[in-house]
């Protein structure tokens, strides 16, 4: 609220205005109707009146509008910066995080519980203010009129403020519930929506319905508890506010018949009444709404405040002054996955050492499980990178910015993952946006896409580059993802790319065109190429063989069929089985 303090204050004046102008056309209202009950009234004597209320009415319409403007404003301004923040922070968090929460409940946190915020800081404090502005002049002017009867009014006033106090403070534990409740379903829901092929193919829609029924029912249970302390509660407020009508008819009709009180003065009671009522009516939603609002912020400050474990940058990396990339150097790196109740026995890297000096291809291979993946991705710091194992030209990569780190590399993951969009749009992924437009980049997008041999075949693709992938690019083959995943990474400029096992759904004629392919783009360039398939890396400059998370072997392709080990064994069997 901090920045926009003036914004709030403004607006807080626009509201005392706004009930100045209220009690005002009420007290015109009581002076018009005492005047013209008066003996020697006629119409002239009623008529300023009526122009000054009319007068006060358009000017309240106008400061009222004001007011609303002023002080919603805020609430959807902190509401942008609560999504730019919630969002910008997700982009930086690492994989731990995202392995203690479930997307579903991220997007219910990005959506409904940044909703409640955006009313609190809207209509919320619009409401606070109102109720107070409104409560202090209403039942000042009423206390001025007759301190008795005001007294009278303002008790069952008081208790049905306690009461909601009450009702709020018993229902607040259950908003909490709900919240989470929501978060629980949604997750169950995107999860459901993401393996639905995997739902209908096992006939699996009974147990999932019975999931969401079971789920769907306690969110039920906690929302059934906040509305019949709310169907209860409101109807309560209505009744002191009919009480309250009653008590001023009771106490001022004899006085008005005693000649201690006009007309004028009763109807402004009942105007002041009418004043007061519509905010302590609303005072229940309003609390209700702060209710939502604060474990919702509670929720979403979880994830704004929630740090990736990161070291400072303090390392800078320094450019080759012969115009040369990086000599990537690995020493000794050690890596373990942090132990809990579902892994007890987590895997982990050791002792690996590797020195990728500029224009290098480097194969990595060994069995299932042996590390191929983790260490491609710890390298990408996309698990924890310890500290002094990896560096860049002498500069510690653990210690530099995240993004300029991230800056050197590209990389194609074994999982393709495309974008519900099309071809083009998830080509240009690994472009700066700015560069979408510049000349020149739909001839490197081609040059990527025939590089990593996708055949945009007219009667397959008709739309060529805009043709729409579906979600996850369903509406392509596995092969096809992988060779788009491929390219993408082709395209963004790199000092070092990081390609891992990208060929493993592609046949061996394809894959002999994209290793003749990368020959040519890799002139020049570092290069990581994880893979199961021999014949995918086996030009490598050097090949590690990985094994329990260490480096069995390593050498060139020649020297290791001469050694004994899992690299000859392997090679020689997917020698004598090519289409295995």
């Amino acid at each position: 609220m901090v920045p926009y303090l003036w914004w709030y204050l403004a607006g807080f004046a626009f509201i005392v205005f706004t009930q100045l102008l209220a009690v005002g056309i009420i007290n015109e209202t009581k002076n018009a109707i005492d005047a013209a009950g008066a003996a020697d009234a006629t119409a002239r004597t009623v008529v300023p009146y009526v122009v000054r209320i009319a007068l006060f009415a358009v000017c309240l319409i106008l400061v009222r509008t004001g007011s609303r403007l002023l002080i919603f404003t805020p609430g959807r301004l902190i509401e942008y910066r609560v999504r730019n923040d919630f969002y910008s922070n997700l982009l930086l968090l690492q994989r731990d995080f995202y392995e203690k929460h479930e997307s579903g409940d991220l997007v219910s946190r990005c959506s409904n519980d940044i909703g409640f915020v955006r009313a609190a800081y809207g209509f919320g404090f619009l409401q606070i203010a109102n109720v107070s502005v409104t409560l202090s002049l209403g039942l000042t002017a009423m206390l001025m009129m007759d301190l008795q009867t005001t007294i009278f009014v303002a008790i069952p006033m008081i208790l049905s403020f306690a009461f909601i106090q009450i009702s709020i403070r018993y229902v607040f534990t259950y908003w909490r519930r709900a919240n989470e409740q929501l978060g629980s379903l949604s997750s169950l829901c995107l999860a459901s929506y993401k393996g639905i092929s995997a739902i209908q193919n096992y006939h699996a829609e009974p147990a999932v319905t019975e999931r969401f029924s079971e789920s769907n029912e306690n969110y039920l249970e906690t929302m059934s508890i906040v509305t019949k302390v709310r169907s209860f509660m409101m109807p309560m407020v209505q009744a002191v506010g009919n009480l309250s009508i009653f008590l001023v008819l009771w106490f001022v009709g004899p006085k008005i018949v005693q000649g201690d009180l006009t007309m004028g003065q009763i109807t402004a009671f009942l105007g002041y009444i009418g004043l007061v009522m519509p905010p302590l009516l609303s005072l229940g939603w309003m609390l209700n709404v702060f209710n939502r609002a604060i474990p919702a912020m509670e929720r979403l400050q979880e994830i704004i405040t929630a740090k990736p474990t990161l070291l400072p940058a303090e390392s800078r990396y320094e450019k080759d002054p012969s115009g040369a990339g990086p000599t990537m150097v690995l020493e000794n790196l050690h890596f373990t996955f942090t132990s809990d109740e579902k892994n007890p026995n987590p895997f982990g890297l050791k002792d690996v050492d590797l020195t990728v000096p500029p224009g290098k291809v480097i194969g990595i291979a060994g069995p299932l499980g042996s590390g191929k993946s983790v260490l491609l991705e710890t390298i990408l710091r996309l698990n924890d990178l310890p500290a002094d194992c990896l560096y860049l030209n002498g500069a510690d990569c653990a210690r530099m910015d995240l993004v300029e780190f991230r800056d050197h590399f590209s990389f194609a993951p074994q999982k393709a993952w495309l974008f519900s969009t099309t071809l083009r749009r998830n080509l240009l992924m690994a472009l700066d946006y700015r560069e979408w437009e510049r000349p020149g980049t739909e001839a490197r997008l081609l040059a990527a896409i025939e590089a990593a041999s996708f055949d945009l075949d007219p009667k397959v693709f008709p739309l060529g580059l805009e043709t729409e992938v579906g979600t996850k690019g369903v509406m392509l083959s596995g092969g096809q993802r992988q060779r788009i995943a491929l390219a993408r990474a082709l395209l963004k400029p790199a000092d070092v790319y990081i390609l891992d096992d990208v060929l493993s759904a592609v046949d061996h004629e394809t894959e002999k065109r994209i290793i003749r392919n990368l020959k040519t783009f890799a002139a020049g360039k570092s290069f990581l190429i994880a893979s199961h398939r021999i014949s995918a890396i086996q030009w490598a400059d050097e090949i590690l063989v990985l094994g329990q998370g260490g480096v069995a072997q390593r050498g060139t392709h020649e020297t290791l069929i001469q050694e004994p080990g899992f690299y000859r064994d392997i090679y020689q069997y997917q020698a004598e089985h090519p289409d295995e």
